[in-house]
């Protein structure tokens, strides 16, 4: 009996197959965005048995009889759209979801390239705001350089509302637009010569009701190709083999096509490609007069390519195929290349691995670049298996310092098994694990098999071969077989083609494609895929293409050439799902943790939200995952509303890391244990493949050093600061730590001491030190600290007792710490911390070092120079001392004129008054 229900779907979906024409449509930029009231979508069919469009009343043909029409809609919602054909088979309806959307305006960006310019370091982008109903060719072609009349208006009017657009980079850095009198705004960014990629975001603000989209913009600025030689010859895949794709790891922009009939390379994401050929060299043209490649690999200063079970180098400057010494010639099964970009993962001194590559019963993995100088081999073994051990596939793991492999083990007389074994880099281990166990081994496919990890807190895979698809989430706590509905496995609801291609992106959507470009969709975590509509013929030589947008590209080669489609993939499974089972089990889940990578240094909090809504009665709750959970402390909170059989959830984290190093025994071994990176995921509990998830998922924790972080002796307010006035200068040799009967001479080192801070002898002198991660500010450091004279000087003395900075218990002294023959610099530091200027005119270095063992993990130290004045006269000293004299001079003359004075007029006082009597 179970073979009716498989033969009637058989049927239904040979049906489906036998209909001849395609379908399509998009609106004039190409952008899901826009499918709304206020513009056209534009309809097309392809095909010779076609009557006329069936579309609902609340919508607009201009010409229903013509394939390629023109629709509006009046009415939001699902909207049923199909193509009547003369033959007797019916076309399929699909479901446009036409929003109401007030966001119809969109942000226009270009980069003026100044010929004349040598600037590199920076870009100046204009932008205005554009009616993609009414926009000017040039700008939907991406190609105008100022406002048509209408933008320039549109945003004219946005201007005086209070409109401005804020630029988003990578990095996080917001750069305002500057508005110009020819009715645009311009800002000027950091600049790349190939790349440059922001996002553009504008306020608030409405003009005829309408609001403008904010945009992720991509320019791409590639070297001019050189002509290919006449001794360069093509490479190619095996006759009748489909199409393969490999891109740039961190440079998606750079792409490389292979094919039976040449290979294509771009560095614009496909705009433009040329066709890819190379010098043989010294290697001998095989007689069909081009090379058959099996596999590819795109590094950042070349190509490798797998041909005949060896490997070849194409360097990037001279275009030879060549046997490289570092790279096997021999036995090579396998290579892949990584996915994700693992740059922002963020591991201080070690470059993670970018290639995999098995042969024999070795396991090797290489970097982002074959050409470094300093290093002895480009490939290194991390895995070496026994004869009876056969490699099936490799794959980088969920976290980026993690790989696995897949291998079958094979006895005489027995069944083969098959066993997943992962490796970390970081810390050198193989984990085999129980994954391929929880199959039965009748339910385990044959390969050839493909793998790839999901990005996970968790390690989570796809493993799949020709027929169907094999996953584990969370640690293989959840595992089986991704299949469509009412089919034994994706195989057989494609009409027995086979896999192609397994694409992700970041908002855990999955597109399974098929050799005969039948497409399937499912959330990441899903156990069901959907058949999407038919978007191209299944003759057609087709390959999926996720951009930086994060667009999924069609790229379709053809005799003319290489044709780019953009795939409206969210439309298509709205379409797909109408009215069927498939919901989600929440309204909306939005979180804060948007960025890929954080630091977490000692004494550190950060404070994370979440918040799902969702009907009453789901009991859908927000899961925080993570590895190394132990490195973290974790505090959830958690308030709960529910308003019109509506839930809400909000929660809060706060991060931090709560360990006490003051009396570790062992303080390097404390810190190695309690650092480390620690990979975060916000996941809701329940999720469903209709679900709306957001693009960030997984964030990555750096518990230890933040990169350039350090200290730095603030100059207190009214200090003078001093730079180059002073070459050198002498310390006395009987004031010296050790003393000596020879003075010496210190040489001032400006660039590392830095300016001298001149303070009298009489005023106290305290550090204010600041806490720094790079050039930015973080705070002022109130943790203990001790200074020191780095040339050894012991001139100097403390104005404060232990009584007086109360202290529980005698404080420690460097005669105390300088033990054991130890230096200055080790003698005293977080390690064996406990916790508990008045001279001649002098010049002091100090070394200054924070010792408190809770504040940070990073050694932070700084130098300091400081110059005191007071018996030794300063500048300008002897100027006030002879005004002093001057001064006194001046009055004991005023008060001896005074006296004589006084002495006359008394005298004829008396002189007049004895007259008188007389």
């Amino acid at each position: 009996m179970r073979g009716l229900p498989f033969f009637l779907s058989l049927l239904v979906l040979l049906k489906i197959e036998l209909i001849v024409g395609v379908w399509r449509y998009n609106n004039i930029l190409e952008d899901e965005n826009l499918f709304t009231l206020q513009n056209a979508v534009f309809l097309k069919y392809d095909g010779s048995d076609f009557v006329e469009w069936e579309y609902p009343e609340c919508c607009n043909v201009n010409n229903k009889s013509s394939p390629n029409a023109i629709m509006k809609c009046t009415s939001p919602g699902f909207q049923m759209v199909k193509p009547l054909v003369s033959s007797p088979e019916e076309e399929e309806a699909r479901y446009l979801f036409i929003s109401d959307s007030f966001f119809s305006f969109i942000w226009y960006a270009v980069v003026p390239i100044d010929r004349g310019s040598a600037e590199t370091s920076s870009k100046k982008v204009r932008m205005w705001i554009i009616d993609p109903e009414q926009a000017d060719p040039a700008e939907i072609n991406n190609t105008a350089l100022v406002p048509s009349t209408q933008s320039r208006y549109i945003t004219k009017h946005f201007y005086n509302n209070g409109q401005y657009p804020v630029i988003k980079l990578k990095s996080k850095q917001t750069h305002l637009g500057h508005f110009q009198k020819d009715g645009y705004w311009e800002a000027v960014i950091p600049g790349d010569e190939r790349f440059s990629d922001f996002h553009i975001y504008g306020q608030p603000i409405s003009f005829q009701h309408r609001f403008v989209i904010d945009g992720q913009h991509t320019f791409y600025w590639p070297e001019p190709a050189e002509p290919n030689g006449e001794r360069e010859v093509s490479l190619r895949l095996a006759p009748g083999s489909p199409l393969s794709l490999v891109w740039g790891t961190c440079e998606l922009y750079r792409g490389l096509l292979l094919s039976d009939t040449g290979a294509l390379i771009t560095k614009n994401a496909f705009l433009t490609s040329e066709e890819l050929k190379v010098d043989p060299g010294t290697l001998p043209v095989p007689p069909e007069g081009y090379f058959t490649v099996d596999q590819a690999a795109l590094l950042e200063d070349g190509i490798i390519f797998r041909i005949d079970g060896a490997l070849y180098w194409r360097d990037n400057q001279d275009r030879v195929l060549t046997e490289h010494p570092q790279l096997p010639t021999s036995g090579v099964m396998g290579l892949y290349q990584r996915t994700c970009c693992a740059s922002n993962y963020p591991v201080q001194d070690v470059e993670l691995s970018s290639l995999i590559v098995w042969k024999d019963n070795l396991l090797l993995v290489g970097p982002k670049k074959l050409k470094n100088p300093g290093r002895e081999n480009f490939l290194k073994i991390v895995l070496k298996v026994p004869p009876r051990v056969t490699y099936l596939t490799a794959s980088f793991g969920s976290h980026p310092a993690s790989l696995a492999t897949l291998v079958m083990y094979s006895v005489p007389g027995a069944i083969s098994r098959n066993f997943l074994t992962s490796y970390n880099e970081l810390v050198p281990s193989w984990i085999t694990s129980t994954f391929m166990t929880k199959f039965k081994l009748k339910d385990i496919p044959k390969g050839p098999f493909e793998m790839r990890f999901l990005e996970s807190a968790d390690a989570s895979l796809l493993l799949w071969n020709k027929e169907t698809i094999l996953y584990s989430f969370h640690n293989d706590n959840e595992w089986g077989e991704i299949r469509p509905f009412n089919a034994s496995h994706l195989s057989a609801a494609a009409f027995g083609s086979k896999i192609h291609q397994v694409t992700l992106d970041h908002s855990w959507n999955m597109l399974v494609k098929m050799e005969n470009n039948i497409l399937f969709y499912c959330k990441v975590g899903m156990h069901e895929v959907v058949r999407l509509h038919k978007w191209m013929e299944p003759d057609s030589r087709m390959v999926l293409y996720l951009n930086q947008k994060e667009q999924i590209n069609m790229l379709t080669l053809t005799p003319e050439g290489l044709h780019v489609q953009k795939y409206p993939m969210m439309m298509e499974t709205k379409s797909a799902m109408k009215g069927s089972y498939h919901d989600c089990p929440f309204i909306s889940f939005e979180h804060s943790m948007n960025t890929i990578s954080y630091n977490m240094d000692k004494g550190d909090q950060m404070v994370l939200w979440a918040q799902i809504v969702y009907p009453e009665g789901k009991g859908v709750h927000v899961k925080f995952l993570s590895n190394n959970a132990d490195l973290l402390y974790i505090e959830q909170k958690s308030h709960f509303e529910g308003v019109n059989s509506v839930d809400t959830v909000n929660t809060t984290f706060i991060i931090s890391q709560k360990v006490d190093y003051s009396d570790a025994t062992s303080y390097t071994h404390l810190t190695k244990k309690t650092s480390g990176i620690v990979t975060l995921e916000l996941v809701p509990n329940q999720i469903g493949n209709t679900c709306n998830l957001p693009m960030s998922r997984i964030s990555h924790f750096n518990v230890g050093c933040p990169p350039n972080r350090h200290i730095r002796v603030a100059r207190p307010w009214g200090m003078p600061c001093e730079m180059y006035s002073l070459t050198n200068y002498t310390i006395l040799g009987s004031v010296l730590r050790d003393p000596q009967q020879d003075d010496i001479v210190v040489h001032y080192d400006w660039e590392k001491f830095g300016c001298l801070l001149k303070t009298h002898y009489k005023n106290p002198f305290l550090p204010s030190i600041d806490l720094y991660d790079g050039d930015n500010y973080v705070r002022n450091v109130d943790a203990n600290f001790i200074v020191w004279d780095r040339f050894g000087r012991k001139d100097y003395s403390f104005n404060a007792t232990m009584r007086q900075v109360a202290c529980l218990r005698e404080s420690q002294t460097w005669i105390s710490m300088l033990t054991g023959g130890k230096s200055l610099e080790e003698a005293w530091g977080p390690e064996s911390y406990r916790t508990c200027f008045k001279v001649d005119s002098a010049t002091y270095v100090f070394n200054v070092k924070i010792l408190d063992p809770n504040y940070s993990f990073c050694d932070l130290h700084a130098v300091f120079a400081v110059q005191t004045y007071g018996i030794t006269i300063p500048k300008y000293q002897h100027l006030t001392t002879y005004v002093a004299i001057v001064f006194t001079l001046f009055s004991l003359c005023i008060l001896g004129y005074s006296y004589c004075r006084y002495v006359t007029i008394f005298r004829n006082l008396l002189a007049t008054k004895r007259h008188k009597y007389e």
